[in-house]
Order: structure tokens, then sequence, then C-alpha cells
């Protein structure tokens, strides 16, 4: 199958993917556990494989990953993109639209279960995850506790450890004590920055021009998608679910394969070390001139990327 390079990613965006969205994408909500309506889009092709449900990562939503999916259905793939609380379309926001709060991570697995529930496991199709950056923190979480789910599971980028950016263990618990003493959990982060349309090319975690201005226009365009900086809750119920998730790592019997960046600047590599120690037999990829977004990196990296995760999963 052929991939996208950077002069023919618009054009086809504009083009045969959106008519591929208008005629074969659907979209739905379902009601989670506490009330909460999460916006899903799915599609299934004739004779479709199996199904990949895909946790996105931190600010994102349906739109950054049209070429994905696109490529997935191609491939005979069918798809289920729920978007996380407080993310996209999805309920679950402050006032601020442009902030992302939660107080647990258990909130996104909860959430996720009940998808998998109430609306995946209607699908007789056997079952893979792929979940980039802050999904792949969600999707550690979820599979030591719901294994059995998928047969398989793609982590790309995924947030195993948070960079702290010279925060020392001591000054992470004064800031939380502080934090939780005068009600600020849903207040924005120190190092985070409220949206404010600026084109950010350049310390972005995007290599392609296209694909990040594709996006960046869906940002413009719409409130829901101007998530942007995290809240002190998120911060907090991060590093809390990175710490969890490493724990309890070896309750994870799902096959597994990670893909890494090299230049990442969201991501401590540590946490790659500690996590393959842990389960040594997960597959592993690096590309180290990648940034954060593998699949929106140099056209050379993306198309090896493409390549080795449609061999994971045709294998799963």
């Amino acid at each position: 199958m052929e991939f996208l390079g950077e002069e023919d990613y618009r054009p086809a965006m504009d083009g045969p993917v959106r008519l591929w969205r208008e005629e074969h994408v659907k979209q739905d909500c379902f009601v989670s556990y506490d009330g909460t309506k999460i916006n899903y889009y799915y599609a299934i092709p004739e004779n479709a494989a199996a199904v990949i449900v895909v946790f996105h990562g931190f600010c994102e939503f349906y739109g950054k990953y049209h070429e994905m999916t696109w490529y997935f259905y191609r491939r005979g793939f069918g798809f289920y993109f729920p978007e996380m609380r407080g993310h996209g379309l999805s309920g679950g926001r402050l006032r601020e639209m442009d902030l992302v709060h939660v107080d647990s991570y258990d909130e996104y697995v909860s959430d996720m279960k009940g998808f998998y529930d109430q609306v995946v496991s209607g699908c007789s199709l056997p079952k893979i995850l792929f979940a980039h950056s802050m999904g792949g923190a969600i999707a550690s979480l979820y599979l030591e506790k719901y294994s059995g789910d998928f047969i398989g599971a793609v982590l790309s980028s995924p947030m195993l450890k948070l960079r702290t950016n010279g925060y020392t263990p001591n000054k992470i618990r004064a800031i939380r004590f502080f934090v939780t003493l005068f009600h600020m959990k849903k207040k924005l982060s120190v190092g985070q920055n409220r949206f404010d349309g600026v084109n950010i090319f350049e310390k972005s975690s995007c290599q392609s021009r296209a694909r990040y201005d594709y996006m960046f226009q869906m940002r413009l365009a719409d409130d829901h998608y101007k998530t942007y900086g995290a809240t002190f809750g998120w911060s907090i119920a991060s590093l809390e679910a990175t710490d969890q998730l490493m724990k309890n790592a070896g309750r994870i019997r799902t096959n597994l394969a990670v893909f890494m960046a090299g230049e990442d600047h969201l991501v401590d590599p540590s946490g790659y070390a500690e996590f393959f120690r842990i389960l040594p037999d997960t597959r592993r990829y690096e590309y180290p001139t990648s940034r954060h977004e593998i699949f929106n990196s140099s056209t050379e990296v993306r198309r090896d990327y493409y390549t080795k995760l449609f061999q994971e999963l045709d294998k799963m």
C-alpha cells in the first residue's frame, strides 16, 4: 500500500479521504459511568480482518488521525476512535475549552472499559488496540486490568514516564501539596499555556508541515479542538498514572509492540527501559530522528513506521 508524502497529503485529505469519511465513517456517542457523553467514530470494511481501537494522545481529536484510519480501512481493518473525555466532541470539559482536566486516569480507563463493553464488544471481529502518547498510558492501565479484551496492542510513543523538565521529586511533592491545599487542581499547570491561535510548527511534536497545518486549521475553526494546556489536576494524575502502570506492568498478558521516537521532548526514555525489563518479550522499534509523533515525522521515517506498523497488525 502506498503512503502519502508531503506534497500529496493535503490534496488527498481534501479529496479521496474526505469522500471516504463522508461515505463510510460513522459518528455516535455513548454515556459513560458518570453520565459523561463520549463521542466516537468508526468504520468497518467488508471482510475486515480485525478492528482497531485507537486511544489518542493529550489534546488530540479524530481529525489528527484521518490519514491513519484511512490506511487502516484500506488495509482491511475496521476501526473505532473514541475521543477521550475533555477532548474533541466528548463531554467532561471545564468552562475553559482549551484546558484538559481529570482527577485520576481511572476516569479514562472506566470510560474506555464502558466503551468496549457497550460498543466494541458487539463486533465479532478480533480486536487490536493502538495507542499514542497519553493513550499509551491509558492503554497500559487498561491492559493491566483487562488484558483479555484485545489480541494485541501497539503503543506509539507511549507516555510510560513523563519528562519533568528539572522538577525534582521533592519539588513535585511540594507543588502537589500546595495545589491541593489551595484547591488549584483545575487551574493551568506550570509550564502549560492557553491556546492563542499561534502556529508553532517548529516547536511542535510534528515534522510534517502539511499535517501540522491540516490539524491546526481544524483547531482554529472549532473551539472543541482547541484543547492545549493541562491543569494541575491532569499533571498530578499523569504522574500518578505512570507510577501505577509501571508498578503493575507485569500483569499485562497482551501481545505488545512499542514504537519509540528518539527526539521526544514529552516522554522520558528511561520509562521504556523499565517497561521492557518487566515485559522483555515486547517487540520494539526506535526512530532516532523522529519527534514525538512518529506518524507525522519525515516522509522516510513515516513510511518505514507505517510499513512496520502494518506488519505488526497483520500478525496479531
